[in-house]
């Protein structure tokens, strides 16, 4: 809708915005009604005006970013790789002037030196803002969509087996047991994790609801990475962990922190009830050094597990679902997978049907 601002002069500056949302100025009138009168005017033509096929990929960007409904942190880390590596090659191109041909030698030639992931993280950058100016009618159709992109370099996610996690529960320090078992025996992210609260603990039902994560490089909680609450049920070793630790700390207090986009819980962190949200280090440290301290026997033959992420408990907790049956579906559902496709890489992990093979083998 068309406006005016009243200058310093006195004067009165008609003010509209385009058939993309940018804010125009139709010139400065002495009477208000007489700027408004313009600024309709020329909102009314430029609205009508078909879409300019002369706008540059850095003029839409100007307009497209500022718009995207992502969370902050994809924003943060989207508008970094634009920054280096999309703007200096497309800022000055017209959206016409942007075709698949173009993408392809700029992915097969610009970016041949990057890895295979980061390729496609900028070609889905790309992607994403094209796809935006097809239905804001600047281009016919989404030049990204044909591409043809580097396959993925091999997985170094490491899945522990049952032996492994109990030789790690034998020498971990006592102070990291509950967030060993949490991640375990849950598969919840880190972030996840450390924004549990008690209010979404329940014991009798033997069940944890996953609705938040925290934020560290903001320092705030927010939704999950899908936007949605998932329920995933525990163990009894989880939950008499889980009792152990409430009849001695109790149900404590919420961290003095923002809560974005959530709804503000009534009591504190199950892993730090009177505290703020832990942070990784110390606990990758400890699970380090349990790693390096225990062994699992195979045959005659001792072998260390060695070093382990925090993160490869989450890979774990998906392989010992997938080992004892649990559909790929409903492991996509517990870890909070977006798509199933995510969640096909530990499909590779189920053995259930390999003494069939050997049986057809002979």
């Amino acid at each position: 809708m068309a406006w005016t601002e009243l200058l310093p002069s006195g004067k009165y500056r008609a003010m509209y915005r385009d058939h993309m949302g940018k804010r125009k100025s139709a010139g400065t009138y002495v009477r208000k009604n007489q700027a408004l009168g313009k600024a309709v005017a020329a909102e009314d033509e430029a609205r009508s005006r078909p879409a300019s096929s002369s706008m540059t990929w850095g003029e839409w960007e100007a307009i497209w970013t500022p718009q995207r409904k992502v969370q902050l942190s994809t924003l943060e880390r989207d508008n970094s790789r634009i920054k280096l590596h999309v703007r200096p090659k497309w800022e000055d191109v017209p959206l016409s002037a942007i075709t698949t041909p173009a993408l392809q030698a700029w992915i097969d030639k610009d970016l041949k030196g990057f890895s295979p992931s980061t390729q496609r993280n900028l070609k889905a950058i790309m992607g994403a803002s094209l796809r935006a100016a097809v239905q804001r009618g600047l281009i016919p159709l989404n030049p990204c969509q044909s591409l043809s992109m580097p396959s993925l370099n091999p997985s170094p996610e490491r899945w522990l087996s049952v032996d492994e996690v109990d030789a790690i529960r034998e020498v971990l320090d006592d102070k990291y047991r509950l967030v060993f078992e949490l991640l375990v025996g849950t598969g919840m992210r880190w972030g996840e994790a450390v924004a549990l609260h008690w209010d979404d603990v329940d014991l009798k039902a033997k069940e944890i609801h996953v609705r938040m994560s925290w934020d560290r490089k903001n320092l705030f909680f927010k939704a999950t990475k899908t936007r949605g609450t998932r329920t995933i049920p525990i163990d009894s070793r989880l939950e008499k962990l889980l009792n152990t630790t409430l009849d001695r700390d109790g149900l404590g207090s919420r961290p003095d922190k923002e809560y974005q986009g959530v709804a503000t819980p009534r009591f504190g962190l199950v892993l730090a009830p009177s505290g703020n949200p832990l942070e990784a280090t110390s606990f990758a440290h400890g699970l380090t050094a349990a790693g390096r301290a225990a062994f699992v026997t195979e045959g005659r033959h001792q072998k260390r597990v060695g070093k382990v992420r925090p993160h490869d408990l989450r890979h774990t907790y998906a392989s010992h679902l997938v080992q004892r049956g649990i559909s790929i579906t409903t492991v996509s559902a517990l870890l909070g997978h977006s798509t199933i496709v995510t969640t096909q890489r530990y499909a590779q992990t189920g053995k259930s049907e390999w003494d069939s093979v050997r049986s057809a083998l002979g």
